[in-house]
């Protein structure tokens, strides 16, 4: 998608009051990222590897009112749903954070990625800190591998 990822876009839509389901039809099999469109509005989501029949599967579930994930992602999924249940944190990344995350992406270090966003240094830092530490990642790679699987990088 040439201006946003698919996550954003449907962000977008709900916050325009657009009351469409939406089916994720992606190539990433990444239980994360499937917990994010499903926080973002989702209500399905299917690999393009095990598209054709299975779509339709999943749009006849979506119009009955159900959510639908691929199987080869369910238990994935359903350990992420325990883990919200368990009381445990869920991760979505705020407006700030993802701007954050873009200069990252770009190179920037904290210090120019703070001058950018007007910000102080110490706050775009946080901004980082709070993402790594809900991702459960460890480094800036990681963290850009992350940005990557959800479509961040793509312009």
């Amino acid at each position: 998608m040439p201006v946003m990822n698919g996550l954003d876009a449907v962000r977008k839509l709900k916050e325009q009051g657009v009351t469409a389901k939406v089916i994720f039809l992606t190539m990433h099999a990444d239980d994360r990222l499937l917990a994010e469109a499903f926080r973002c509005g989702g209500s399905g989501y299917v690999l393009k590897q095990s598209a054709g029949e299975e779509l339709i599967v999943a749009i006849r579930q979506v119009l009955a009112g159900r959510k639908y994930v691929t199987p080869m992602l369910a238990k994935e999924w359903a350990q992420e749903v325990s883990k919200g249940i368990d009381g445990q944190k869920k991760v979505t990344l705020t407006p700030r954070q993802r701007e954050v995350l873009k200069l990252v992406i770009e190179g920037c270090t904290m210090k120019e990625v703070a001058n950018r966003m007007g910000i102080s240094t110490r706050t775009a830092e946080s901004h980082k800190y709070e993402m790594m530490e809900g991702l459960g990642v460890d480094s800036t790679a990681e963290l850009i591998q992350y940005a990557i699987k959800i479509g961040l990088t793509e312009t």
